[in-house]
């Protein structure tokens, strides 16, 4: 089955979303220097040196995924989305449509806390832990999601993010 006649994302829509996955990836690789240096901070000791460079990465890291989070938020606003794949029911969209929400909401919390935890305003280290797992979760149920669609239903739903697969 071709795909090449669906409605797919700009291709700014695409690398951002892929940039954001892998942002994502590394984020959770390299978190473990960033909650020990954090950890120091708010305990008033000095931290291990080595954690500071990945600590500085995980922070980078951290706001080019919010930037980039915000960029694809703006674009989706200005240029819309793709709509669902034919034959998808209304309660299979509403639940698409709450994952994808609540995928944005939570990056753009981790973002949020991660940044007031790193400059001392706040200390919502658990809170940036709870909304992490939080957003695992949704991660999972996106991609699994896609996986069904585009190989069980076979709607090419990966095609729309993945343009090898329009065909």
């Amino acid at each position: 089955m071709t795909h090449s006649n669906l409605p797919a994302y700009r291709p700014a829509q695409i690398a951002l979303h892929w940039f954001v996955m892998v942002g994502v990836i590394v984020q959770i690789a390299i978190h473990e220097p960033m909650v020990r240096e954090t950890t120091a901070q708010y305990r008033g000791v000095a931290p291990d040196p080595s954690d500071a460079t990945l600590a500085m990465m995980h922070g980078l890291i951290g706001t080019l995924v919010f930037v980039a989070v915000l960029v694809r938020l703006w674009l989706r606003f200005r240029y819309g989305a793709p709509g669902h794949a034919q034959g998808t029911s209304s309660v299979q969209a509403a639940i698409a449509s709450l994952v994808h929400n609540a995928l944005y909401a939570c990056l753009l919390a981790m973002g949020i806390t991660g940044m007031l935890t790193r400059s001392g305003v706040a200390n919502l280290g658990d809170l940036h832990f709870f909304i992490n797992v939080a957003m695992f979760v949704l991660i999972v149920l996106h991609a699994g999601a896609a996986i069904f669609n585009q190989f069980v239903r076979k709607d090419g739903t990966l095609a729309r993010m993945i343009p090898a697969l329009r065909k």
